[in-house]
């Protein structure tokens, strides 16, 4: 298979090759090629580095602890739910890069018939901080992204 069409694979050809292989190294290759990095720190990295944010930046946006940070880039640490909300919205991710960070760090993605992340997805898709955010989500008496 030519790496074109394996970076084209959707979910079901890519269900297909699981239920047909024999092998799961291969489907693992597979993987790799046209998932791209499937560890939440590595995918962090790739993320901030397209949005042009170094650590430094990340940490001082959101609030966080210098020390808990680097653990989450070293991998030595996987963040809850709302640390990495926090984290992509002070990158400036979209929702696709959101929702693959939430995935990678086992969080689930966030579902748009959830009030709560109805209004994050909001906030998202319209370019708003975390500050922002955690504002909505406290006037709408949703559970906030931090506490002050």
């Amino acid at each position: 298979m030519s790496t074109d069409s394996k970076d084209k694979m959707n979910t079901t050809q890519l269900m297909s090759m699981i239920k047909n292989s024999s092998d799961f190294s291969e489907v693992d290759e597979i993987l790799r090629e046209c998932v791209g990095s499937t560890e939440f720190c590595h995918c962090l990295y790739d993320t901030m580095s397209r949005h042009g944010m170094r650590p430094k930046d990340v940490i001082s946006l959101s609030g966080m602890e210098r020390s808990y940070f680097y653990h989450i880039l070293s991998g030595s640490k996987i963040p809850l739910r709302n640390i990495v909300i926090r984290i992509a919205l002070c990158i400036g991710a979209d929702l696709a890069e959101t929702n693959r960070l939430l995935l990678l760090a086992q969080q689930g993605t966030l579902y748009v018939k959830i009030r709560r992340d109805a209004a994050i997805i909001f906030c998202i898709e319209n370019g708003k901080s975390m500050r922002e955010a955690n504002d909505l989500l406290l006037s709408l008496g949703e559970a906030p992204l931090y506490k002050d």
